[in-house]
């Protein structure tokens, strides 16, 4: 059975997610656009199109362009994956005529289910996909009037903050994400946003900083160190403190001792004050 073409339309704020882009080109031929591109003319030049619209904090730009488009080219079955989600968001999308609305991280499984499951409908029907249909137009939902990501600052600031008072402890992603009310994937896009580096990177770098913070403390050990920053294994933590600083816990704790001495000018008292040796 020849498959359709996925046209994924990257809607987001920050960048389509590569995870999505990797589940539909397993099982699909796969045409990525941006939103500015053309739809007329990349949906003209396959025989048989699903367009899938991507979308991380969907707001009324966004979603107003997936309208347009649906009200255009009606005939076009339409796919919406999104990052943040609510009930109003997901029945606009019902009302819209939209196939089916996938919450991201979706499940491989679920969305190729849907995609074949459509694929059969337009082998079975040809003319399904180019026949005209009464397209109306619905309002959008009021929380789309407000970007979503205008509370993504202080969800990170919170988690990172935890993170620094519990570096000692086991820190899991999906634990920390459900205790400031969000999920691993958008947790993960939040740390990514705002710091450049994966949660887990983060998490690491913070441990690292820890650490040479505690070394130059003469009386703590190098294994004192190490689990006093999370890690329970000597040898990894001196791997990524290496890979961190260029050098090990202890060449870093001897040379920073070897600054400290060489900064320090010795002098001794007399009675007109203290003088140079």
């Amino acid at each position: 059975m020849e498959k359709a073409t996925i046209v994924l339309v990257d809607a987001t704020q920050y960048g389509a997610d590569p995870a999505v882009v990797r589940v539909i080109e397993r099982h699909f031929p796969l045409v990525c656009v941006k939103k500015q591109d053309d739809l007329g003319t990349v949906y003209e030049s396959h025989r048989r199109v699903i367009s899938c619209f991507e979308f991380d904090f969907p707001d009324i730009s966004s979603l107003s362009m997936l309208s347009e488009a649906k009200r255009h080219f009606a005939s076009v079955p339409m796919v919406m994956f999104t990052e943040q989600h609510s009930e109003a968001l997901a029945v606009w999308a019902l009302r819209t005529r939209i196939w089916d609305y996938f919450v991201k991280p979706a499940s491989e499984d679920t969305v190729a289910e849907s995609l074949n499951r459509l694929n059969r409908l337009l082998e079975k029907s040809p003319a399904y996909q180019r026949r005209s249909t009464i397209h109306q137009k619905h309002p959008l939902p009021d929380d789309a009037r407000f970007q979503k990501h205008r509370g993504e600052g202080k969800t990170v600031e919170c988690a990172a903050a935890y993170i620094d008072q519990h570096l000692s402890d086991k820190l899991m992603q999906s634990d920390i994400a459900e205790r400031f009310g969000t999920n691993s994937y958008q947790l993960s896009r939040a740390f990514k946003h705002a710091y450049g580096i994966t949660f887990q990177d983060y998490i690491v770098r913070r441990r690292i900083e820890k650490a040479i913070e505690l070394l130059r403390n003469h009386s703590a050990s190098v294994i004192d160190v190490c689990w006093a920053v999370g890690f329970h294994d000597a040898s990894h933590f001196c791997k990524m403190f290496q890979r961190h600083t260029g050098m090990t816990p202890t060449q870093y704790r001897h040379q920073w001792i070897t600054s400290r001495c060489e900064a320090t000018i010795p002098f001794q008292l007399s009675a007109s004050g203290p003088v140079k040796l």
